[in-house]
């Protein structure tokens, strides 16, 4: 083999040398996106929660107070008026509470993830 086929040889496997460390990087950042994706979800879950507790906590506070400190028209109801434009932030997630007769329900969103709890009283 003369000196040029060696170089050729070289070059030829340096190409596939490249070519598959850019394949495992690739699946390297494939795989992060895909976990800091399923982060963001985890995240908008755990906001959606705290904003459905804290809309909970709000209801409870208007009926131990037998106030309509929100302004919908119920007492025990937090934004219940059907329009989620103007539901109350609460972090970065939102808030609705319905007040039926011994139940109230709240559900919290954030992102396109919703958290719904409900508690009884008497």
């Amino acid at each position: 083999m003369n000196k040029s086929q060696r170089k050729g040889l070289v070059i030829v496997a340096m190409v596939i040398i490249l070519m598959m460390l850019s394949l495992i990087v690739m699946t390297m950042v494939w795989g992060v996106s895909k976990d800091s994706h399923l982060m963001v979800k985890r995240l908008d879950t755990l906001q959606a929660f705290y904003a459905a507790e804290g809309g909970m906590n709000c209801a409870i506070r208007e009926l131990m107070q037998n106030a309509d400190e929100d302004g919908d028209g119920s007492i025990g109801g937090v934004s219940n008026d059907g329009n989620p434009a103007n539901d109350p932030a609460i972090g970065s997630g939102r808030v609705s509470v319905e007040a039926a007769v011994g139940v109230l329900t709240s559900t919290g969103r954030s992102g396109l993830s919703y958290r719904r709890i409900q508690a009884t009283y008497q």
